[in-house]
C-alpha cells in the first residue's frame, strides 16, 4: 500500500507539474519518488541501483554531449537562418519551420531543437509583423512528429531503441514514412487553422539575426555524429557507439569541455534514473499490472488490433503521466507479447505523436511555450488544443496505417 501511495503521488507531481507551495519540476518530482521508494517503501538500495538501466543512461549522455557541441558551435542557428531566409511567403515560412524542426529533431534531441529555434523564430517574426502563434506551434508539433523517426530523436525512443534491440536501420525504415507524412499533416492542419495569418508575402531582403558560428567545431561535431550514424546503421551497440563518439569529440573539439557539459540536460538524465527506481519499487503492484500486463495480454498478433490497443494505451498514459513514464511502464510487458518488434515500433510512434495532444503533453511543447512567454508571446492552452487534437488523431491513424502495411509486407 505504501508503494502504491508513493507511485500515485509521484505521477501526480509529474503530471500536474505545479503544486501550491511546491516548486517542483518533473525531475525533482521523480527524484522525490525514488528516494521515498527506498526510505519509506522499503526498496533495498542495491535493488534501486540495479533498476537503473545504464545502457539507456550512457546512450542518452553520448547523444546529448554530441548535440551540446553542435549547439555550442551555433550549428542549429546557422541551419535555421539559411532555411528561413529562403522563404518567400508566410505560408512558405511555415512549411520551412515545420520541416526544419522535424528533420533536425529526428537526429538531435527534440528538446534541444525547441530551445534553439523558439527565440530565433520570434526574432525573425517581429520585424515582419506576422503573428507568432502558428510558427511557434509549428516548432513544437514538428519537433514531436519528426523526433519519432529515429532512436536519437527523443528520450522515449532512446528507451525503446535500447530495450528492443531493433536495428537502427530498421527503426528508421519503419518510422521514416509515419514521421515524414506526419510533418505534412502538421503543415496542413496549421495552414487551415491559421489561414488568415498566412496570407502575407515576405520581403526579398528578409533579415535574420546573425549568431556566432564556429565552423571548425561544427565540422568536427558533424563528422563525429556521421561516424556514429554509420556504426549504428551497421548494427553496433547504441550506447557504446554514442559514448565513444562523444569521447572522441571531447578529444578533438579543441574547446573547453565545460561548454559542452553545460549544454547537457543533466535534469533529463536524473529524470530517467529516478523513474527507473520508482518503477522498480512499483512493478508488482496490481494497479501497475492493470495498466501494463492486462493491456499487453490483449495483444494477440493481429496488427490492426494490436496497433489500436497499444496506441490507445500510449495516448492515454502519455497525456496522464507523460510519454517517458508511459514507455517505462510498458518496458517489461512488450517482450512477452506475440510480436514484440511491431509493438515496440507502434509504441515509439504513438507515444511520441501523443505528445502533441495538449500543451502539457510533452517537454518540447512546454519548452516552446515557456521560451516564447518569456519573450512576450503566449501560447494559450485552448489555442494549442485546436490544432493539437486533429494533428494527434490524424498522425496516429496515419502511423498505424503505415506500420500495418509494412508488417504485412514482411
Amino acid at each position: 500500500m505504501t508503494r502504491l501511495v508513493i507511485l500515485l503521488a509521484t505521477y501526480l507531481l509529474i503530471a500536474v507539474r505545479q503544486v501550491p507551495f511546491l516548486r517542483l519540476n518533473r525531475p525533482a518530482a521523480a527524484l522525490l519518488g525514488a528516494v521515498a521508494m527506498v526510505t519509506i517503501g522499503g526498496l533495498p538500495l542495491h535493488d534501486a541501483y540495479a533498476a537503473i538501466d545504464l545502457d539507456v543512461m550512457v546512450f542518452l549522455l553520448g547523444v546529448l554531449l554530441m548535440t551540446g557541441y553542435l549547439e555550442a558551435g551555433g550549428f542549429f542557428e546557422w541551419a535555421a537562418r539559411h532555411i528561413v531566409i529562403r522563404a518567400k511567403s508566410a505560408r512558405g515560412l511555415l512549411a520551412a519551420v515545420v520541416a526544419m524542426s522535424g528533420i533536425l529533431s529526428a537526429f538531435f534531441v527534440n528538446d534541444t531543437i525547441c530551445l534553439v529555434l523558439t527565440p530565433l523564430m520570434l526574432a525573425v517574426l517581429r520585424p515582419l509583423g506576422l503573428r507568432p502563434l502558428p510558427f511557434l506551434l509549428a516548432i513544437a508539433l514538428g519537433a514531436n512528429v519528426g523526433s519519432a523517426m529515429t532512436p536519437t530523436g527523443n528520450p522515449q525512443n532512446m528507451l525503446i531503441g535500447v530495450a528492443s534491440g531493433i536495428h537502427f536501420a530498421r527503426f528508421i525504415a519503419s518510422l521514416a514514412l509515419p514521421s515524414l507524412g506526419g510533418l505534412f499533416i502538421v503543415f496542413g492542419v496549421l495552414s487551415i487553422a491559421h489561414r488568415r495569418d498566412l496570407v502575407a508575402e515576405l520581403p526579398r531582403d528578409l533579415v535574420v539575426p546573425h549568431a556566432p558560428f564556429d565552423r571548425p567545431l561544427v565540422i568536427r561535431a558533424l563528422i563525429t555524429f556521421s561516424g556514429a550514424l554509420v556504426f549504428w546503421l551497421a548494427g553496433v551497440s547504441l550506447p557504446l557507439v554514442a559514448i565513444t563518439a562523444a569521447a572522441i569529440l571531447l578529444a578533438i573539439a579543441q574547446r573547453d569541455p565545460a561548454e559542452a557539459f553545460a549544454k547537457v540536460e543533466w535534469s533529463l538524465l536524473l529524470f530517467f534514473g529516478a523513474l527507473f527506481v520508482v518503477m522498480r519499487g512499483a512493478r508488482d503492484l496490481p494497479l501497475v499490472a492493470s495498466m501494463t500486463s492486462a493491456a499487453g495480454a490483449q495483444l494477440h498478433g493481429a496488427p490492426l488490433h494490436d496497433a489500436v490497443v497499444t496506441s490507445a494505451a500510449m495516448l492515454g498514459l502519455s497525456n496522464l503521466v507523460s510519454n517517458v513514464p508511459a514507455v517505462i511502464l510498458w518496458l517489461p510487458v512488450v517482450p512477452r507479447v506475440v510480436d514484440p518488434t511491431f509493438t515496440w515500433l507502434v509504441m515509439a510512434m504513438s507515444s511520441t505523436f501523443a505528445g502533441n495532444l495538449t500543451l502539457l503533453g510533452s517537454m518540447a511543447n512546454l519548452i516552446v511555450a515557456e521560451r516564447a512567454e518569456s519573450r512576450g508571446a503566449r501560447i494559450g492552452f485552448v489555442d494549442y488544443l485546436k490544432v493539437g487534437v486533429p494533428v494527434t488523431l490524424l498522425t496516429v491513424c496515419w502511423g498505424i496505417a503505415v506500420l500495418i502495411a509494412l508488417a504485412r509486407q514482411r
